[in-house]
């Protein structure tokens, strides 16, 4: 909220700094993911890949399960060699379940994946909409109530030079810290939030910088 109150500030005060029309449109990208019948779709698909994944892992915790409770019953009555043995089956289908879970579910896994292939085209889909909308309309900006940043701007409407030049104006630019973990700067936001459209996986980004359906890929 605090950013479109900065970002309506900015337009108001172009407006009147070039005495021109301001045109103003906003989207809810939430809404619009929520309604699209492409959005269900695609939790529809995105759900049974994701159960399939979820299935072949319990099917292996089912087994280690049987064969644990196999070596206790059988523990006292088999030689030390068959109890190493059977120690190690159990510890490798262990193995086996642990590398399916991060396969399909850790980051960059087949959930992952799967879902940034099924989004990412109706994420660019919205975006042009949006964009041919407000080309043929000449809006000046489209806001994001969802979220309140902006989608779209004319280039005439961006003042942030402006402000910039009157905010450092009687300032020094302080020495650059010699910091071997300091993050690219172009990669930052000035408002503390990273520029990349993607989020520690929680859940998956649809693009518009929150999850679509929230996945939890836990199984």
């Amino acid at each position: 909220m605090k950013r479109l109150t900065i970002l309506i500030i900015a337009l108001i005060t172009l407006s009147g700094l070039f005495a021109q029309n301001v045109k103003l449109g906003y989207v809810n990208t939430d809404r619009i993911l929520m309604d699209s019948n492409e959005a269900a779709e695609i939790a529809r698909l995105f759900q049974l890949d994701r159960q399939n994944w979820t299935n072949q892992i319990r099917q292996l915790d089912a087994e280690i399960q049987q064969m644990e409770r196999d070596f206790e019953i059988r523990r006292l009555s088999i030689s030390e060699a068959n109890k190493r043995d059977l120690q190690n089956q159990i510890d490798a289908k262990k193995q086996e379940a642990g590398r399916l879970l991060e396969e399909y579910f850790g980051e960059n896994g087949r959930a992952e994946q799967r879902y940034r292939e099924l989004i990412d085209p109706l994420t660019k889909k919205i975006h042009d909409i949006i964009t041919q909308i407000a080309e043929d309309e000449n809006y000046t900006m489209i806001f994001d109530v969802s979220m309140g940043v902006v989608l779209y701007a004319t280039a005439s409407a961006d003042i942030t030079d402006q402000i910039l030049q009157e905010l450092n104006k009687d300032t020094i630019a302080p020495p650059p810290i010699d910091d071997p973990f300091a993050t690219d700067r172009d990669d930052m936001d000035p408002f503390g939030a990273d520029r990349d459209d993607k989020d520690p996986f929680g859940g998956f980004n649809d693009g518009f910088g929150d999850d679509f359906t929230n996945p939890d890929f836990k199984p």
